[in-house]
């Protein structure tokens, strides 16, 4: 017998085919864990540059804007949604202008909400029922000034914080990824 074969073994490859699947398993998860984060972070940052808009918009127009945050149910799941509202003379209503921009939010499905507003007891999102003529929660003054508080993602199933968006009286945001200050704040 020679002592230098050529080649690998049944084993060897067996154990570097399992290798290869196994890799290749840990990085299609954690890809696709990833694709989920950055569609969120990409919500919260969409959110926290519609509110600014808004307060924009406010002062332009010299008209209260605000934003409602309620909930629907589609096929036994609920999904919360924000609508844009206007103060007019008769109350708030949809408004007027830049009706492409102020479209109803749709926020990612299967996340939980919590809204906090500075000096407020604790907000209960209800289910929206456009019949009622509701009063949004948070509100851009024309003044410039806007509701103080908070916006979080939860996760649903484990009660995790995913996501914070805070802002001051001022309108100036803050996003904090598990309620933690990142280097970058928002403008």
């Amino acid at each position: 017998m020679r002592a230098d074969s050529h080649g690998f073994s049944f084993i060897e490859l067996l154990v570097a085919v399992f290798v290869i699947v196994l890799l290749t398993g840990v990085v299609t998860l954690n890809v696709g864990r990833g694709g989920a984060d950055f569609r969120l972070a990409d919500e919260v940052r969409y959110v926290a540059n519609l509110l600014t808009m808004a307060s924009t918009e406010a002062g332009l127009s010299a008209s209260d804007h605000g934003l409602l945050i309620g909930f629907t149910r589609e096929d036994a799941t609920e999904r919360y949604q924000g609508i844009w509202l206007q103060r007019f003379d008769q109350g708030w209503a949809s408004p007027r202008v830049n009706a492409d921009i102020f479209a109803p939010l749709r926020f990612e499905e299967g996340v939980g909400l919590v809204l906090t507003l500075d000096g407020q007891p604790d907000i209960e999102i209800q289910k929206y029922d456009p019949e009622l003529n509701p009063t949004p929660q948070i509100v851009a003054w024309a003044g410039g000034e806007m509701t103080p508080g908070a916006l979080e993602w939860i996760d649903p199933k484990t009660g995790d914080l995913l996501y914070r968006l805070e802002w001051d009286l001022l309108g100036r945001m803050a996003l904090l990824p598990r309620g933690e200050t990142i280097e970058d704040p928002l403008p």
